[in-house]
């Protein structure tokens, strides 16, 4: 079995996509669902839940407000109780998932993307193959602009200087279909993830101590530690909208501009922290001045509060 955990968080609608998109997978295997709501506040836990009443029987239909209950239903939707961040809102669906002694592998997906009908067989095939690889990314394509790749399966970072490149990024469809799918790269991009059950039993869940970003960077050498290995199918297609819920340049919206840099900022040092040590001091203090000049650059003054605010919590963590 194949667990499908996605986590809504007051966008509903996108979610609902992502649900019609998995309606079409042409995967013959068994196949659960399990929607995780980190505490909308809008209508998001009832908009899905009719949406399963018209695709599922009642008794396909499993509603969770407390993670003892379990079943092998087909349909999971859990309310988390409270807005856990990307890694305790899926540490949800995982936990539920894991319950389930059949489930093999897992797929995390964002709630802004859609599927090709074959990328889960896709998937499927590419782990029998290669039964070695822990965690798989597919190939993430511009939901906008569907012949421009976002990304091939992951992204490569350099820690001194907290920067990554999304793979083959920019590239067109067609041209990165005939591009070597042994590339490698340092960590599997976190739209969509495709892990190993086994290899989760023993290297544990993501990591709770980044709300937002870099859980899918922490994972990655985590695994890499245990001496897993990440790769790259091609042939599974994903769409990907993005900025769904960290706001973007192109939408005038300054709170969520404001968390999304909060967290980006903090991520980051504490990702440092955890596993490049060494280079904490100069990754603190060229960040913030090339952080400070890019704000100046754009005129972005009101992001200066939620950077100094990453700085002072990561320092003096019992103020935060």
């Amino acid at each position: 079995m194949i667990s499908i955990i996605i986590l809504n968080w007051q966008n509903w609608p996108d979610t609902l996509a992502c649900l019609d998109s998995l309606q079409k997978l042409d995967y013959s295997g068994q196949i659960s669902i399990i929607v995780c709501d980190n505490a909308s506040k809008d209508d998001s836990f009832a908009q899905i839940l009719n949406w399963a009443k018209l695709h599922y029987a009642s008794s396909e239909i499993n509603v969770v407000n407390s993670p003892s209950q379990h079943n092998n239903s087909p349909f999971t939707i859990i309310q988390t109780g409270a807005n856990l961040g990307f890694a305790g809102g899926n540490n949800v669906g995982i936990r539920y998932a894991l319950a389930n002694q059949q489930c093999k592998h897992l797929w995390l997906l964002n709630n802004d993307t859609v599927v090709d009908a074959h990328a889960l067989s896709a998937l499927a095939e590419y782990v029998t193959v290669h039964p070695q690889v822990a965690l798989l990314g597919s190939t993430i394509i511009d939901y906008y602009q569907q012949d421009t790749v976002q990304c091939a399966g992951g992204c490569y970072y350099l820690p001194i200087l907290t920067i990554f490149k999304q793979a083959l990024a920019g590239q067109t469809l067609n041209k990165v279909m005939q591009c070597n799918a042994t590339i490698s790269f340092d960590y599997v991009y976190g739209a969509a993830m495709f892990l190993n059950v086994k290899a989760v039993q023993e290297v544990g869940l993501l990591n709770e101590e980044y709300f937002l970003f870099y859980e899918e960077l922490d994972y990655t050498q985590r695994l890499k530690r245990q001496g897993y290995v990440i790769g790259w199918c091609k042939n599974s297609w994903v769409y990907h909208k993005g900025s769904a819920s960290v706001g973007s340049v192109h939408v005038a919206n300054r709170d969520k501009l404001k968390r999304a840099n909060y967290y980006e900022n903090f991520s980051t040092l504490k990702y440092t922290a955890n596993f490049y040590w060494y280079l904490l001091p100069i990754v603190m203090m060229t960040r913030i001045i090339g952080k400070s000049l890019a704000l100046v650059l754009r005129r972005d003054f009101y992001l200066f509060t939620p950077l100094f605010k990453a700085y002072r919590d990561f320092i003096l963590p019992n103020k935060k």
